[in-house]
């Protein structure tokens, strides 16, 4: 199993500069705000901070991280709708319908025991829903990561990565690329050899495999993302404000306008 080297988990931070932490949930969130946070809506009109896909994240989460924690031979015995069940809103509050509770229930059922069908082969997860910090030295920053679900199969010598997402979202799945490539450089000194995103409600597995000439372009990414976040004596609190998003979503544009378009690597 790979093991971390000394800037992972415990990394010390430089005294010289003020720590830039980026997290993983947060920059998630912040990619998937309605409207890019241009025109935040009025108080009245903001819907409930807890929205039905927070709600089902929940559940998949919970279930994915209790199916893989079972030993390999005992989860065929384990339906994982069973699992889900354990963990799945026993309301429709935040849904737009009961029919689109019920929908989005089978949805999920379905997608999800195709994918552990699919990943039978993978049996003791390296890594199962931890929060691992690294330092970025180059970046002068940290990067602090929730890895739901990391495995090292046989013949391999770096890790398979995989996320679980209830609803596709490019910019975060984008996001996400880069932040683990840049992860595993930095905490373990190599790529992961691929790293999967599973769309659940869109029945997407999206594959994607780094390499030399993308960690500089997600190092470039993170760089941008570092730059659009304010400086340790400037936060007034630990959240994004409004104005942080935008300069962030701007700068990921411009990004992409300005730079050269990337060869894609993304297999379907």
């Amino acid at each position: 199993m790979l093991q971390p080297d000394g800037y992972t988990v415990t990394a010390q931070r430089n005294n010289e500069f003020p720590e830039r932490l980026l997290e993983d949930y947060k920059l998630e969130e912040m990619l998937r705000s309605p409207h890019r946070f241009i025109r935040p809506e009025p108080l009245a009109e903001q819907r409930p901070v807890l929205q039905w896909r927070h709600r089902v994240q929940y559940a998949v989460s919970h279930a994915i991280n209790y199916f893989y924690s079972v030993p390999p031979d005992a989860r065929k015995e384990i339906p994982i709708q069973y699992v889900l069940e354990k963990w799945w809103p026993r309301k429709a509050d935040g849904f737009d319908s009961i029919l689109h509770y019920w929908d989005v229930k089978q949805k999920l059922i379905d997608e999800l025991s195709l994918v552990v069908a699919a990943n039978d082969d993978l049996k003791h997860p390296a890594i199962l829903f931890e929060q691992w910090k690294t330092e970025v030295p180059s970046l002068q920053m940290s990067l602090s990561m929730i890895f739901q679900a990391a495995w090292q199969p046989e013949g391999w010598d770096n890790l398979l990565i995989q996320k679980y997402l209830v609803v596709h979202d490019a910019n975060v799945v984008e996001a996400f690329q880069h932040m683990v490539s840049v992860f595993c450089w930095e905490a373990f000194g190599k790529l992961p050899g691929m790293i999967e995103v599973y769309c659940l409600l869109e029945g997407r597995k999206i594959r994607y495999i780094p390499g030399r000439q993308s960690l500089q372009r997600s190092m470039d990414y993170i760089r941008l993302v570092r730059d659009s976040m304010p400086r340790a004596e400037e936060q007034v609190s630990k959240h994004f404000t409004a104005k942080d998003r935008m300069r962030v979503h701007e700068e990921v544009d411009r990004w992409r306008t300005e730079g050269t378009k990337p060869q894609k690597t993304w297999l379907m």
